[in-house]
Parts: structure tokens; C-alpha cells; sequence
């Protein structure tokens, strides 16, 4: 299964074109809830002859216990191994012999399911996640071959240093905290799993409260609405309100894990702006601008211009209720100390200078471009309705988006930048020699 790294601007993604200079929007939001909690949202785009639908579970690694490290994403990929009605093979035949396409990805605070189909396949797309989701074996003989599987996903992760830092630096900017636990788990929690474990997680969970179910492209919402009460026939949860604990700030402090490899791969960074800031834009175009292409200050700094790494980029990654701002390079291990004096030394320059009026154009042309863009994608459509409403719980109007971006401006870019790049604040994270 897929995993995805959110990395960069929030899921929202506009879609709209002009006409005439008259906005003609191109989807129609719906949403309905169930009466056993679930919640459909829709957008629909009638000239499209696909549908994305996913189901998203509103749990993710930050939920689990201490013996439970990994479980979210061991049941992901448990899902996909037999359920009542159909075996291993059937589950991924389903959709594959009718053109279409069936994944997953567990990430922090989510899971979610989700399929591309041509729109009269979307009953049978549905019909297959609502039998995953509710009626999986969980056979023992599927389980322990799973975990090996699973353990050997941690192992490439280990053996992968530019994504294995990206774990240590949650790790170090969370500290104790399960937001900053691997979302894969540990081979010893993973070997662990059995199936009474996984029942009770799931059964847990997975409750209607916590599912929502979007789609976008060539869908009747009514129809679909419909058919998720057929199909979700859940019973309303009986449990409390699931109440999340948020993580703290975070310290200074430097680690480094020693890893026999050529490179010294850095982290440097922060917590950050949580999902629902309200000056969540002026972080984005601040990162944009810091680290976010060729044309930005790290890349044109730290390569072009000193030669001193291939790889150098700064990213913003979003959760509910926290986030983490870095900046990543990957260098000889004699070039660490320049690299790091450099990178710093970009990143007090932003501090005290904040952004250039061009700077502040080019990034905004930038986001508005990956907005437009995204409008090609119903994965994209589907993401961005279905995360809007579990983090926001409001949908909102494309123009209000991109009034949001047109009204960012240097004051807020700059205080986002001193809030963030703060050297007090800073985590300095790497792997290598």
C-alpha cells in the first residue's frame, strides 16, 4: 500500500477556470450525514467520466498505545487480505479487471481506502471498500505472513537514510509524544500482532463517528449517500467522543545516529502552524520562498551557488492540531558543518529580513498555479473534500482560497518566518558517519 508523505501546501485545491471574467466552478459541493455519524461528501464534475471515492478512518499512529506502534498500518494492509466473501486475490481483482484501481495509506492521524473507476463501476467500488473495512477475516496464516512483509518495509526505511531521518526528526521534534512514533511500527510491536489484538483495535476505531466517505468526478451524491447507508450499516457508536492529546513545542537540542554511509543527511527545524491557522498561508509562502524549488534561497544557495549538496529543500507538513517546518540536506560529511553554518545563516537572513516583493509574486503565482493545476486530478478533488471536512469541518469556496493567497503579504510572511525559524526553537537532527 502507498504510503504518503505530506510534505508542502494543505490539500485544498481550486477548481475553477475563467470565463468571460466570470468564475464558472466546475464541481458541485455536497454533504449528507448518516444517521449513524457517517459522513458523505461530494464533489461533482459531470463532464468527468471517472469518480475517485475514498474511505477515510480518522485514526492514524498517534493513537496508538506503546505495544501497539504500527498497528494502524498493519491493519491497512490486513484489510486488503480476505475478507467473508472474497480472498486475497479477489479483493484486488475486483476493480483491476474492470480498468480501474484500488489503494491505501496510513498516515499520522488517518487511514484511508480509496479507488479510481469509471463512473458506472462505482457501486461495485463501494461495495468492495464497505467489505474490506467491515468484514475482513483477519485469518492468523495472512497475519504472520504480513509480518514479514511489514518488517521488511521497516528494514528498507532503515536502510534508506533520507527517509529514515525524516522518522528520527519526528521522533526528536515530538519526543514522547506517539505523533513522532514510526508510522510502520517496530518489528518487535509488529511481531507481536495477533489477531484478538487487531479485532479490538479495529472494532475501536473504526467507528461511524470516525469514517468519513468522499468522492469527486461523475457522481449522483444523493444516489451514493444512499447506497454508503445500505452498505456502512454500522450501528452508532456507543463510546465517548474520541479526545486527542496535543503534542507540545518544540526544545533546542541536536542528535545524530550514526549510520555506516557515504552521506550525513540533515534535518533542521521546528513545530509548526497546525492545519487550521489562521496564518497557515503566510508559513506556506514563507517555506515557498525558503526552500521550495530551484528558484528558492536554500536551493540556490547551498548548490548552485556553493555546490556544497545535490539534494536541499525546506517543507511544511500540516497534522491537526501541530505540524513540523524543515529543512533537509544531504551532504559529504566534510561539507557538514559549512552546510549547516549556511543553511542557518539563510534562514536568520529570512528572520530578520523577511521577503522580497518579487520573492512574494513568484511564490504566490506558484501556489495559485498548483491550486489551478490540481483540478486535473479527481484523487486531488477527493483528498481535498474529505480533509477539509475532518480538519475544518466546513468546505470552502475556491475564491475564498485563493483571496487567502492573494492576501498574504511581507508583514505576515515575515512574522511566520520569526516565529519558525527561530535558532532557540531549532531541532538539529542527522544521520550519517
Amino acid at each position: 500500500m502507498t504510503e504518503i508523505k505530506t510534505i508542502g501546501f494543505p490539500p485544498i485545491v481550486f477548481f475553477g477556470f475563467k470565463c468571460g471574467g466570470v468564475t464558472v466552478l466546475a464541481g458541485k459541493y455536497q454533504k449528507t450525514q448518516l444517521e449513524n455519524g457517517i459522513r458523505v461528501v461530494t464533489e461533482t464534475v459531470p463532464h468527468i467520466e471517472s469518480v475517485s471515492l475514498g474511505v477515510w478512518i480518522l485514526v492514524g499512529s498517534r493513537d496508538e498505545s506503546e505495544s501497539e506502534r504500527g498497528i494502524s498500518h498493519f491493519l491497512e494492509h490486513m484489510l486488503f487480505k480476505g475478507t467473508e466473501k472474497r480472498d486475497t486475490f479477489a479483493i484486488a481483482n475486483c476493480l483491476e479487471s474492470l480498468g480501474g484501481s484500488l489503494d491505501a495509506f496510513t498516515y499520522r492521524d488517518l487511514t484511508c481506502l480509496y479507488v479510481r473507476c469509471l463512473h458506472e463501476h462505482l457501486d461495485e467500488a463501494l461495495d468492495l471498500l464497505a467489505d474490506m473495512i467491515q468484514n475482513s477475516v483477519l485469518d492468523p496464516v495472512e497475519i504472520e505472513k504480513e509480518q514479514t512483509v511489514v518488517t521488511e518495509e521497516i528494514q528498507n526505511v532503515e536502510d534508506t537514510p533520507d527517509d529514515l531521518i525524516h522518522d528520527l526528526f519526528a521522533k526528536s521534534i515530538w519526543n514522547a509524544h506517539p505523533m513522532g512514533e514510526p508510522i510502520l511500527g517496530t518489528r518487535e510491536t509488529v511481531g507481536a500482532f495477533d489477531r484478538n489484538i487487531l479485532r479490538g483495535f479495529l472494532e475501536r476505531h473504526y467507528r461511524p463517528d470516525r469514517i468519513v466517505i468522499s468522492a469527486a468526478g461523475k457522481v449522483d451524491h444523493d444516489l451514493l449517500a444512499e447506497r454508503v447507508r445500505e452498505q456502512f450499516a454500522m450501528g452508532p457508536s456507543t463510546s465517548p467522543a474520541w479526545e486527542r492529546e496535543r503534542p507540545g513545542e518544540a526544545v533546542r537540542c541536536e542528535r545524530h545516529f550514526t549510520r555506516d554511509i557515504g552521506q550525513t543527511h540533515i534535518c533542521l527545524g521546528t513545530t509548526a502552524y497546525a492545519y487550521t491557522h489562521p496564518r497557515q498561508y503566510d508559513l506556506i509562502v514563507a517555506n515557498t520562498a525558503l526552500g521550495g524549488g530551484m528558484s528558492s534561497r536554500l536551493f540556490q544557495q547551498v548548490r548552485e551557488h556553493l555546490g556544497l549538496a545535490y539534494s536541499v529543500y525546506s517543507y511544511v507538513e500540516s497534522l491537526e492540531d501541530t505540524g513540523i517546518f524543515g529543512t533537509y540536506v544531504a551532504c559529504d560529511r566534510k561539507r557538514v558543518p559549512r552546510s549547516i553554518e549556511v543553511v542557518k545563516a539563510e534562514l536568520a537572513r529570512f528572520r530578520e529580513n523577511g521577503i522580497t516583493s518579487d520573492e512574494l509574486s513568484s511564490c504566490k503565482a506558484q501556489l495559485r498555479s498548483e491550486l489551478i493545476m490540481g483540478v486535473e486530478s479527481m484523487d486531488r478533488r477527493m483528498s481535498r473534500v474529505a480533509t477539509e471536512e475532518i480538519y475544518t469541518g466546513r468546505y470552502f469556496h475556491p475564491e475564498d482560497i485563493l483571496a487567502s493567497i492573494d492576501g498574504v503579504n511581507a508583514e505576515g510572511v515575515l512574522e511566520a518566518a520569526r516565529t519558525h525559524m527561530d535558532e532557540d526553537r531549532m531541532q538539529l537532527v542527522t544521520v550519517g558517519p
